[in-house]
């Protein structure tokens, strides 16, 4: 079985007609990514400009926003999956090909949620570019597997996309989870904002 196979798998389960809590999984799986990766990002960026004033208080206080705020973010990256596999059931775009991608880019985005004027390693910047690269070639992976990495396997009327094509209509559902995952994203980075103010 080629490796992409393997990445990009068809979920256990997909239940055509469970409309309702698929839309509550879809929605709150891509809100768990945005935060999620948001999250991550932020934190990993006070931790790396920790001695050039990332936080307004204490040091304790930004060592703990800075990896309190990571492990929230990476709980949050992988535990939107579950909500994916368990709750959404195939509707939607499915998160278990493109979280990795998302957590990937979520750790190339941090040094630019440093703090201004924060001197970055060339260590940082290499494994922000090789991230950066990691999930570029991932998303392209998902991408080139169709239109079930972008709508999901259920459409909108809750028949099997497998059985009978997906509609112009069904990309609204691409559209709601982009949106989910901005909001969850925008609330993650308002969250380790606070934080770092103490």
């Amino acid at each position: 079985m080629p490796w992409t196979d393997r990445l990009y798998r068809v979920p256990p389960v997909i239940a055509g007609g469970s409309i309702a809590s698929s839309w509550l999984g879809m929605l709150l799986a891509w809100g768990a990514v945005g935060f999620g990766a948001a999250a991550a990002s932020s934190a990993a960026g006070i931790l790396i400009s920790f001695d050039e004033g990332a936080c307004t208080t204490s040091d304790a206080v930004c060592q703990v926003s800075g990896w309190g705020g990571l492990l929230l973010g990476v709980v949050a990256l992988f535990g939107a999956p579950v909500l994916s596999l368990f709750a959404a059931r195939g509707f939607g775009p499915p998160v278990t090909w493109w979280v990795l991608s998302v957590g990937l880019g979520a750790i190339a985005a941090a040094p630019f949620s440093s703090a201004e004027g924060a001197l970055l390693s060339p260590a940082w910047l290499l494994v922000s570019g090789v991230c950066a690269i990691l999930a570029l070639l991932l998303a392209i992976g998902a991408v080139r597997r169709g239109r079930a990495a972008l709508f999901g396997w259920i459409r909108l009327d809750g028949i099997d996309a497998r059985e009978v094509p997906h509609r112009s209509v069904d990309r609204l559902v691409a559209l709601a989870a982009l949106a989910a995952a901005l909001l969850g994203g925008a609330f993650g980075a308002q969250t380790l904002r606070l934080l770092a103010a103490g």
